[in-house]
């Protein structure tokens, strides 16, 4: 989800904020209302929510190559964009001309 939230279009940029006095800073913080940062609050909360279910379902629905990824990563410890690819390309499927086949075994003894 991108774009606005419910709570709508607010510019929350006081020039006192850029100020580097502490204390400045401090009274542009407090003068928004309760009621706005607790809307901001829940936003932010939704927000988080909806992405830590979101990486979650990516787990548990690819669990077979993040183990995979993770047996790999244990032997070797890094991967190049490539490794990675090819370690994934078992798992989805992936025009064979954007990428270059290479077996599991190879990328570990790389």
């Amino acid at each position: 989800m991108f774009g606005m939230s419910e709570i709508g279009p607010w510019a929350l940029v006081d020039p006192t904020v850029q100020s580097s006095d502490v204390v400045l800073r401090m009274l542009a913080r407090n003068s928004m209302s309760g009621k706005l940062a607790e809307d901001i609050d829940s936003s932010v909360r939704t927000i988080i929510e909806n992405a830590y279910q979101i990486a979650k379902n990516h787990i548990r629905n690819n669990r077979e190559a993040m183990d995979k990824l993770v047996d790999v990563l244990l032997e070797k410890e890094t991967l190049t964009g490539d490794e990675f690819r090819a370690i994934l390309s078992e798992f989805t499927d992936v025009p064979v001309e954007k990428l270059q086949r290479t077996s599991v075994r190879e990328t570990i003894n790389a």
